[in-house]
């Protein structure tokens, strides 16, 4: 009573867990996760200063749409241009079209239809939070439980999960279903583990909260840690009804987002709520990346604005200058020669410029950024489409469309090896037991194999084994290694209707328990006291499992500390990679050499090994540093440094029991699809954790290496080993390269450690990468995946990267490449989400490049090309037949029709080939890799080509202005006799325009379908229906135009001459760069080698 009443005068202190928002009216921002303080709560007591847990992915909100989107729009170059130009449109003086602003028009449907793209994208993030937001979760109001939606839940609210519901936050586990206090969650979501793990309610406190009344009553004070994205760490402590202190680790902590598995129920107080939970402060932001195609295009835009400045420069000196000697002879313009106003130089260089600026406007083609992105946007949905690209259910998933071009110039590509080229499902196959290996042998019956238990994940058919195990000087050993691994694991068992199934939280692990009962020493679970059961030779025996020091990618390997109930002897059992164990262990072992020799022949065939070591720990010393590490679970702070100081502690001195050996299975034609990749000259590098034996062999299986390569391998333990091995890494490279033999780079994590602090030796190792066949590098962290792909990208700026993975660390990687690809696989989603593209198999992968990639390069390029060269022909002729009028800055269009010519006119054929044209059938692509090559060599886009389409435009609009006024300069008038209007001339070079534009689009297209055609002839059709709308029109500079128009004698012929000629002209000047690109990327064609009947047709 006295310790109730004391608890009760504690809970009611104020919270002060919220952090307030920078600045007056928190016009700063919020705290960043960094910034916030650990947090006390008192469980069924609601934080409301905290957030919600209502999440917001999306980008926009009403209020802010507009705002922020016009914000974004205009942070493109072009949009400002057009901005500008339409407020220049504006003043009389200089403007070309009455002192109306006509671009605003185009300009506000290019943002008009960007934003409706980003609104739909928006909503569909929108749509999806939604969905979240309005989920269900049992509440504790009162004493009684109540259904409330997840975005209502609060910190310090009680929860109730049931199962397989997901949860909706970050909660601490406060009592299950389970007797013990366990449940089972799937966290896939968070980490990709698909295998189910084990949390469980602290004893000290479960019964607490194991009823309504219990929950309502209970007010237990939980101190934890402050937010952050950590998903395996968690530090707090909580106080009782007892008014005991009780340490929290990870054990005790479940994440939003896993599911409950197993289990009927789990309650718990929520920890972090919403945009704290660390599922959120782990999604990764959408990213803006560019194309390399995008950059240069950017590049090129401003390039056509110095171009279009020169000109209007040229136009108004040479204004100034005619006007200079020729004004005494142009009395009838009425032009004040006071010397001011319209006489002044200045004034008639501002107003010139102005007006030959508002002239060329169409230089920077307003349509180019709307079209491309309306085709990527269109393309991305032809691939989501492709089902040659779609894995059972699962399609290909774009979430950056605007790097289409980019896949068909990749020139890295990065891969990790477990779950992208293998399948991550386990096989065990060997395992060495006092120097003897066994599983060399398959020599079992199906008779004998029939007798065994039935299992998964084993392919193990060695009768010795089993004939040693009985009578022989290895039982003993045998039988020990046996008990080690059953026991050394963190697999949860679960029995239903008779059958016992494990549930592993590794799929080697699995494979390890399954083999050990197999052979006759099976696992039967762990019960209320914490004894682990093993069934050997129908006897049960029991081990009380005291400690489990968990397997991380930093500590590489697991450890079990369990006494055995009939001995009474503490066993440490550990099981990890050979290269931490062995710094660890005895390796005086008689058996030491010869197991180790065994290391190396599995590692040889490509297995995933494991090295087995146990350590009898006296009870006097274990209980003294029990005790300590009892201490340091609790620690508020550096609990996670103090921990792993003293697993280390413990973990030393061990004895040799055995060796294992795991095949990891290679996914479908992920050799076909290294092989055709390598093909096409693409560098691929394998980064891996295995150890280098390993790795080299599966690289050998996936034909990443073949036999013919030499290995040139640098290794080393410390900085001088690593400068030595770099050394004759140096001179073997260059010996390969004068005698013309290829070779293959291995380089191990340890290495790369030294090699990433100096900038010379990273630069070489880079160098010598570049020059070789393939790379794999073993035995690399998460960190190093990332700081490899950085590395690259450092060192050789201008190369494309792609960086392909399936799980949680390889998030990183994928971020750093230029493209990064998620396989949606057995390791969860993460990379998926954090990719630029995501499907379900490695295989698919090749079809991306060599078919969807090489073809969005080809066709983006070109329309990019395209939009240069169109406005090119529709400004120029201005400029060409201004030379009859001193260059007076008079436009020859309606500056209102004008907008139509990109937006409606000339828009659709161009789209129409991007979306459909095919230069080879995707089979002839997926056969001959070298036709990729012009996408990595960068051959359909440079500045070269940029200067061929823009000086070939200039030249056909010379051709145009003058071939018109050649066509129709004899009987140009109009019934009267007089001359006709200048802007009919301007409607007659127009009317040339659109259909040299159009048919252009036909002269470069590889096939011509009903729609394609059809596209050009209806957008040819829909302009010449136009022309009586706008002669129809008294505000339009056409105006009753219709009836002259039609009636020009040489009209019909002049259409027929210019067309003619240019069609002629352009298409021997496409062939002839055609033939150059052909030619300069291979001395061959890449159709001319020889390949099957097939693939030719």
């Amino acid at each position: 009573e006295e310790i109730n009443i004391e608890i009760s005068k504690v809970v009611d202190f104020p919270y002060t867990n919220a952090v307030k928002p920078k600045g007056p009216f928190g016009l700063w921002g919020k705290a960043t996760w960094e910034h916030m303080p650990s947090r006390k709560i008192v469980t069924h007591r609601h934080d409301k200063a905290l957030p919600t847990n209502k999440i917001t992915t999306t980008k926009y909100t009403c209020l802010t749409f507009l705002p922020k989107n016009l914000i974004e729009q205009f942070s493109k170059l072009a949009n400002v241009y057009f901005l500008i130009i339409g407020l220049l449109q504006i003043f009389p003086a200089i403007s070309t079209s009455n002192g109306v602003p006509t671009i605003f028009f185009p300009l506000s449907v290019v943002i008009l239809i960007s934003a409706v793209k980003d609104l739909y994208e928006d909503l569909k993030r929108k749509k999806s939070d939604a969905e979240e937001n309005n989920s269900k979760v049992e509440c504790l109001v009162g004493d009684v439980w109540k259904t409330k939606r997840w975005a209502e839940v609060l910190v310090g609210e009680i929860i109730r999960v049931n199962r397989d519901e997901y949860f909706p936050a970050d909660i601490l586990v406060l009592a299950t279903s389970e007797p013990k206090g366990l449940c089972y969650i799937e966290t896939k979501n968070l980490d990709g583990e698909t295998n189910l793990k084990h949390k469980y309610a602290h004893k000290d406190i479960r019964d607490d909260f194991r009823n309504n009344d219990a929950c309502h009553l209970a007010k237990s004070i939980f101190e934890y840690e402050g937010p952050n994205p950590y998903l395996y760490q968690f530090q707090g402590s909580i106080t009782n009804s007892k008014g005991e202190k009780i340490p929290l680790d990870n054990n005790n902590f479940i994440l939003r987002g896993s599911s409950l598995r197993n289990s009927e129920w789990v309650i718990g107080v929520v920890a972090y709520s919403g945009p704290h939970s660390k599922i959120m402060l782990n999604s990764v932001k959408a990213r803006a990346k560019r194309s390399k195609v995008e950059r240069m295009m950017n590049q090129c835009i401003i390039t056509i604005f110095i171009i279009q400045v020169f000109f209007c420069v040229f136009s108004a000196l040479y204004y100034n200058s005619w006007y200079r000697q020729n004004r005494n002879d142009i009395p009838y313009l009425g032009i004040d020669e006071s010397g001011t106003g319209e006489n002044s130089p200045s004034y008639i260089l501002f107003v010139r410029y102005g007006n030959w600026m508002l002239i060329f406007t169409n230089f920077v083609p307003i349509s180019l950024m709307m079209s491309l992105e309306m085709v990527r946007f269109l393309q991305a949905g032809l691939i989501s489409l492709d089902k040659e690209m779609t894995t059972g259910d699962l399609r290909t998933i774009i979430q950056s469309s605007n790097l289409n071009e980019e896949i068909g110039q990749i020139q890295y590509i990065f891969s990790d090896k477990t779950g992208t080229l293998t399948k991550n499902l386990m096989e065990f196959k060997k395992i060495s037991i006092g120097g003897i290996s066994y599983g060399e042998n398959k020599d079992m019956s199906p008779a004998d194999l029939k007798a065994l238990p039935a299992v998964e994940n084993v392919d193990f058919e060695d009768s010795q084994f089993f004939a040693d195990m009985k009578d022989s000087q290895n039982s003993d050993k045998i039988m020990k290694t046996l008990q080690h691994i059953a026991l050394c694991h963190t697999i949860i068992c679960e029995e239903k209707n008779g059958v016992r199934n494990y549930n592993a939280s590794s799929p080697d692990e699995l494979a390890l328990v399954n083999w050990a009962k197999f052979s006759g020493c099976e696992y039967l679970g762990i019960n209320e006291k914490n004894e682990m059961a093993l069934k050997i030779k129908d006897q049960v025996e029991y081990f009380l499992l005291l400690n489990v020091l968990e397997f991380t990618s930093a500590r590489k390997r697991m450890s079990v500390i369990v006494k055995s109930l009939e001995s009474a002897q503490i066993f440490l059992l550990c099981k990890g990679a050979d290269s931490i164990l062995l710094e660890r262990m005895n390796t005086e072992s008689p058996d030491f050499a010869v197991t180790n020799k065994n290391l190396e022949d599995y590692a040889n065939i490509g297995l995933r090994t494991l090295l087995l070591a146990e350590r009898v720990i006296p009870e006097e010393e274990y209980k003294a540093w029990a005790k300590r590490y009892n201490e340091a679970s609790t620690a508020i702070k550096n609990r996670e440094k103090l921990v792993e100081d003293l697993q280390e502690e413990i973990e030393k001195d061990m004895e040799l029991v055995g060796a294992t050996a795991i095949e990891d299975k290679l996914q479908d034609e992920v050799g076909e699809t290294i092989a055709t990749l390598k093909e096409t000259g693409i560098k691929v590098w394998v980064l891996t954790g295995d150890k280098i034996e390993t790795a080299i062999n599966i690289a050998l299986s996936c034909k990443l290496f073949d036999t013919t390569l030499e290995k040139i391998i640098i290794d080393g333990k410390t900085q001088e080993d690593v400068k030595e091995s770099m050394r004759k890494a140096d001179i073997m490279h260059q010996v390969c390269i004068e005698e013309h033999k290829k070779f293959a780079l291995v380089v191990s994590g340890v290495a790369l450690i030294y090699l990433m602090r100096d900038d010379v030796l990273s630069r070489q190792l880079v160098e010598i990468g570049d020059l070789s066949n393939s790379v794999i590098a073993c035995r690399v962290s998460p960190k190093q995946k990332q700081e490899v792909v950085s590395l690259v990208r450092k060192h050789k700026p201008d190369v494309t990267t792609l960086a392909i993975g399936d799980g949680a660390n390889d998030v990183n990687m994928i971020i750093a490449a230029h493209v990064g690809i998620g396989i949606k696989g057995v390791e969860g989603h993460q990379a998926s989400r954090a990719s630029d593209y995501a499907f379900g198999e490695f295989r698919h992968l090749r079809r991306l490049l060599l078919c969807h990639g090489r073809e969005s390069y080809r066709k983006n390029t070109k329309l990019i090309l395209y939009n240069f060269f169109k406005n090119m022909i529709l400004v120029l002729p201005q400029f060409w037949w201004a030379f009859n009028n001193a260059l007076s800055g008079i436009s020859l269009y309606d500056s209102f029709v004008l907008q139509f010519f990109n937006l409606f006119y000339t828009s659709l054929p161009i789209i129409v080939f991007a979306l459909f044209d095919k230069e080879y059938d995707d089979r002839v692509l997926v056969k001959n890799p070298r036709l990729y090559i012009q996408g990595m060599k960068g051959k359909l886009f440079s500045k070269t080509l940029f200067w061929v389409w823009v000086i070939w435009g200039a030249v056909q609009a010379c051709a145009i202005a003058y071939l018109c006024v050649f066509a129709i300069n004899i009987n140009f008038v109009v019934s009267d006799g007089f001359t006709q209007d200048i802007y009919m001339l301007g409607l007659v070079i127009f009317s040339f325009d659109v259909p040299v534009s159009n048919f252009k689009v036909l002269l470069f297209s590889n096939t011509h379908s009903v729609l394609s055609l059809g596209i050009n002839a209806i957008s040819n059709l829909f302009y010449i229906i136009n022309i009586p709308v706008f002669s129809a029109i008294s505000s339009i500079a056409y105006y009753k135009f219709v009836s002259e128009f039609f009636s020009i004698p040489g009209l019909y012929i002049g259409l027929v001459v210019v067309i003619g000629a240019t069609t002629i002209i352009d298409k021997g000047v496409t062939e002839l760069i055609n033939f150059k690109i052909v030619k300069s990327s291979s001395s061959v064609h890449p159709l001319s080698q020889k390949t099957s009947s097939k693939a030719e047709e």
